[in-house]
C-alpha cells in the first residue's frame, strides 16, 4: 500500500426516503486499511438519539460467516441535522470480494454495497472539494500521513486527517497534546484549516505511534485554500476547495 488513499468507490447515496438518507462518502485503501464516512442526514433527530450512536459496519465475502468489523466514531455539527461516522477496517486481503453491511436501529433495514461490483453513475448525495491524498514533506518521513479529501454536504464539510509511525512516541504528549483542554501553546499533533470557514467540530484520537483529527466545517460560499498540518513532522498540504 502507498502513503496515498486509493480510491475504490466514489460517495455513494445507499438509502433515500422522506425524512432520512445515508451515504458514504468514498472507501479508501489506505496505509492503514480500508476506511470510509458514513453521512446520515435527517430532518429531525433520530428516534433514538444518542450521544455516540450504535452503528455496525462490517466487510464480509458473500456466502462465508466471517467480517471485519470496522471501529466507527460517530460525531454531528451543532444545530445541524447530520451524523459523520468514520469508520477504519483494517487491512483486508482483497477488496474487490467483499460487501460492506451498514446496520443501525434507525435504519428501515441493513444497507449494504457491493465492493464486487462497479459503483452506479451519477449515485451520490456527497461530493468531493478536494479529492482524498497524503501529505507530503522534503525528506524521509518514518510515517505516512493521509486525509479523506474533503466531502461536502449541502451546509457542512467534513474531512479526517490521520498519521501512522513506526517510530515511537512521535505523537506522544506532552509534546502533543490531544486533549481538548489542552493550554495555550499545546498544538495538536494533526490539524485542519478552513479559513475563513467556521469550525463546528473537531475531535482528536491517538496514541504515540497514531494520530486522527476528525473536522466538521460550515461550507464556503467562494472558493478557499484547505490546509492539512502535521506538526510532529512538519508536513503540511494546502489545497483550493471550491465553494
Amino acid at each position: 500500500m502507498t502513503d496515498r488513499p486509493v480510491v475504490i468507490r466514489p460517495p455513494e447515496t445507499l438509502l433515500e426516503e422522506p425524512g432520512k438518507r445515508l451515504s458514504h462518502g468514498g472507501i479508501l485503501g489506505t496505509p492503514a486499511g480500508l476506511f470510509t464516512v458514513l453521512v446520515f442526514e435527517y430532518p429531525s433527530p433520530p428516534a433514538h438519539a444518542e450521544s455516540v450512536p450504535s452503528w455496525t459496519v462490517y466487510l464480509t465475502e458473500p456466502g462465508t460467516r466471517h467480517a471485519v468489523l470496522a471501529l466507527p466514531r460517530a460525531m454531528a455539527a451543532p444545530n445541524h441535522s447530520v451524523h459523520f461516522i468514520a469508520c477504519s477496517f483494517g487491512t483486508v486481503p482483497d477488496p474487490a470480494r467483499l460487501l460492506m453491511v451498514v446496520q443501525h436501529r434507525d435504519l428501515p433495514r441493513p444497507q449494504a454495497v457491493d465492493l464486487r461490483t462497479p459503483a452506479p453513475a451519477g449515485h451520490g448525495a456527497l461530493s468531493w472539494l478536494a479529492a482524498p491524498g497524503a501529505l507530503r514533506g522534503t525528506g524521509p518521513e518514518p510515517a505516512r500521513v493521509w486525509h479523506c479529501g474533503l466531502l461536502r454536504t449541502p451546509s457542512l464539510v467534513f474531512t479526517h486527517l490521520e498519521a501512522n509511525s513506526h517510530v515511537p512516541d512521535v505523537f506522544a504528549a506532552p509534546g502533543w497534546d490531544l486533549s481538548p483542554y489542552r493550554g495555550e501553546g499545546q498544538p495538536r499533533p494533526l490539524a485542519a484549516d478552513f479559513t475563513p470557514s467556521r469550525l463546528l467540530h473537531g475531535t482528536s484520537t491517538g496514541s504515540d505511534q497514531f494520530s486522527s483529527y476528525d473536522a466538521i466545517f460550515e461550507a464556503p460560499e467562494t472558493a478557499a485554500a484547505f490546509t492539512w498540518t502535521c506538526a510532529p513532522l512538519g508536513l503540511a498540504t494546502t489545497q483550493q476547495a471550491l465553494g
